[in-house]
Order: C-alpha cells, then structure tokens, then sequence
C-alpha cells in the first residue's frame, strides 16, 4: 500500500500550488473555480490537491504536523534549501543530520502555515 494522495487547506491555493511547483516539480493538473482547488501531480503519480473551499476560515494545522518530502541524496536536500533560501523564503536551520533512522532534513513552512520537512535517509 502507498500514499497516493494529500490534501491541504489554505488561505492560498495559487500561492501554495506555486511553491509546490517551483521548489518540488509538481505540475498542475487542474485548477477548479476562482482558485478554490488545485490538482498538482509529481513525476511519481502522487496528487497533491491545494484547496479552500469556505474562502472564510483559516485553516490550523497541530504544532506537529508536517509532510516529507524524500529527496534521493544529501545534496539534493542541500539543493533545495539553498534555491529557498536564494529566494528570501525563511529556512531556518541548515540541514542535519539526525541519528535513528539515519536522516538529513530541514523543515520549511510551506504558504498556508504547515511545515514541509525534505529530507533523505542516509
């Protein structure tokens, strides 16, 4: 069994289906309504769908919540924390490397207020 599919709420469709875009390799598949949802697919089938149905409340996600991203390597992970951080967007801490699993990760926060953690295992 695989995870396939995601959806988030946001304040933004157009501004987080964006970020998703630029700095993940999601396409876009379909945009529904004024921005009320997008369908986003990356180049391994999964979908990840952007949306704001109410338009009048701001979604909250619990302090802990995140979605992964897995990069193939270290420097990939590198890669896109430097192009975030060339582009003004606040990544906090460098990458590191965390015992356990064997892991290198930063965490982001995504427009929309969730965090976004890329990582690789090592």
């Amino acid at each position: 069994m695989a995870l396939k599919h995601l959806n988030v709420a946001v304040p933004d469709v157009a501004q987080t289906s964006v970020f998703f875009e630029t700095y993940f390799g999601f396409r876009s598949l379909e945009v529904k309504g004024d921005n009320v949802i997008a369908i986003l697919e990356d180049n391994d089938g999964f979908t990840l769908s952007i949306s704001n149905f109410t338009r009048t409340e701001t979604p909250h996600y619990p302090t802990d919540f995140h979605v992964g991203f897995v990069q193939e390597s270290p420097e990939q992970v590198m890669a896109i924390y430097e192009t975030m951080k060339a582009d003004g967007i606040d990544v906090g801490k460098e990458p590191r490397t965390y015992g356990g699993r064997g892991t290198m990760s930063f965490y982001v926060t995504a427009p929309g207020n969730f965090l976004v953690e890329v990582l690789c295992i090592l």
